[in-house]
């Protein structure tokens, strides 16, 4: 594990999957140094890979991304964790299920892009639900025993559930709250069935590196701030990492992270920022 920077990285690797909250944005907006950065590193000619854990399908954050000053084309892919869920989840109901499923839905926002499109009904309340989909946490506004209480129905009825963002901690305007991958876990411990989706899982850097098929996994740098879904995620896939002192990382002292690794979670270096 070394100490660098953005710079000294970006001549040693042939692609790079950034992450995107607390890598180029938080909840106000995007980092200062940000859009130069990404702009810098496109000149390397080397594919930059969007790879987020939002809920959100990819369309929604490129449309985000624009008007937040991101230029989409210097973007080899954007890819999200909303997106791979739903692809999914449209397989497996494709001409499977001879009645409609209903599907309990769990965003931010009033989002219903994760089920959009789908061969679905959304379900107006738990008792009618087939499946359960947690996309997103309103944790700023609702406490996680709201979820408990809302959720304890489906998990006794065994339910199942797709969770479409899996992060434990989210940023939000007033600082770190829980995500949506504690409510599916809070869901787990009351019994009921998750599939999961996003960072640290396979399928969405599989999703990635079929972006970019001439690159060798090694030979790509995931730069994230989190060491259970960035740091661990780029580990399973054969890829290296690098961790950034921003977003979640920033609250963190150096000796508390380095106490809480295991070996899948060593970042090979940590930069103090996604910046030149």
């Amino acid at each position: 594990m070394k100490h660098t920077t953005l710079k000294k990285l970006a001549g040693q690797f042939d692609a790079f999957f950034i992450d995107q909250f607390g890598v180029i944005m938080d909840a106000s907006g995007p980092y200062p140094f940000a859009v130069d950065a990404i702009k810098r590193l496109s000149e390397y000619n080397k594919p930059i890979v969007l790879i987020s854990n939002s809920g959100k399908r990819a369309e929604k954050n490129c449309d985000r991304l624009e008007r937040l000053g991101f230029e989409l084309n210097l973007f080899t892919a954007v890819i999200t964790s909303g997106e791979v869920a739903y692809w999914t989840i449209k397989n497996k109901f494709q001409g499977v299920c001879s009645t409609t499923p209903k599907i309990y839905l769990i965003s931010r926002d009033t989002d219903t892009s994760p089920i959009n499109g789908l061969y679905c009904e959304i379900a107006k309340n738990t008792d009618e639900a087939d499946y359960l989909i947690i996309a997103g946490s309103e944790s700023d506004r609702k406490p996680l025993n709201y979820y408990t209480s809302l959720l304890e129905p489906l998990a006794t009825r065994g339910v199942p559930a797709f969770c479409t963002n899996p992060d434990l901690m989210m940023l939000t305007p007033n600082g770190n709250s829980f995500g949506a991958g504690l409510i599916a876990k809070e869901y787990e411990k009351m019994g009921g069935p998750v599939t999961w989706f996003g960072k640290p899982h396979p399928l969405i850097y599989k999703f990635a590196l079929n972006k970019i098929p001439e690159i060798n996994s090694k030979k790509v740098l995931c730069i994230g701030d989190s060491i259970e879904h960035d740091i661990r995620g780029s580990f399973n896939a054969n890829c290296s990492s690098a961790l950034v002192k921003t977003g979640i990382a920033a609250t963190k002292q150096e000796e508390e992270l380095m106490n809480s690794l295991k070996f899948s979670d060593t970042p090979n270096f940590i930069i103090p920022a996604f910046s030149f």
